[in-house]
């Protein structure tokens, strides 16, 4: 597969639309956050579950709620009372102060956060969350490439990658997350493998 220098939205949305049915594409950064709109910040989301993740987490970034995924998750799940709100959304930025506090402060029944969780991790169990959100960073560091992953199995392929890419801010952190600081190519490979094996 032939891939252009760069892709337009609409581009992205037919490529990944030919593989990933019935997706939307969710900015990892939000736009309303600065997040570009460009292939290493887009990732092809089931229409449903793209919008479970908005639910829960409104315009927080991946790195917000990666950090915060283990507290969120004993919020939901490891809890006694029947309604909570959702105070992690704090870290978002919002129009005005009151709208944030109006997001943060609301009250939920907790299992229709428990549901928006499932929908959107595709299981209630934190290291299956864990594993869904390492598939998205590998969007931020491959981009249009996780489309055709054989592609990424090649060692060329990877080099010529990574010569013709080299990684922002955003894409180190995703490549350390997901490999280690100093993975060779046989590891970024079983690494990808396992992630994407193991995708509830």
């Amino acid at each position: 597969m032939a891939f252009p220098k760069e892709w337009s939205k609409a581009e992205l949305q037919k490529l990944y639309g030919n593989k990933f049915r019935n997706c939307n594409l969710h900015h990892q950064t939000p736009s309303s956050r600065g997040g570009e709109t460009n292939e290493f910040n887009l990732f092809p989301w089931k229409r449903r579950r793209h919008n479970a993740w908005h639910y829960l987490f409104l315009n927080m970034t991946i790195w917000e709620v990666w950090e915060t995924l283990s507290y969120i998750h004993r919020c939901l799940f490891q809890g006694d009372t029947e309604k909570i709100n959702r105070d992690w959304l704090r870290v978002c930025r919002l129009e005005t102060k009151e709208h944030k506090e109006v997001h943060v402060n609301r009250q939920f029944g907790i299992e229709i956060l428990q549901d928006k969780w499932i929908i959107a991790f595709g299981s209630d169990d934190l290291k299956h969350a864990e594993e869904y959100m390492k598939y998205m960073m590998l969007f931020i560091i491959f981009g249009s490439h996780m489309a055709d992953t054989d592609y990424l199995f090649d060692n060329g392929n990877l080099t010529e990658f990574f010569e013709k890419y080299p990684a922002n801010e955003d894409r180190l952190r995703a490549f350390n997350v997901c490999f280690g600081r100093s993975a060779d190519w046989q590891r970024i490979k079983a690494r990808v493998s396992k992630i994407l094996r193991e995708l509830p």
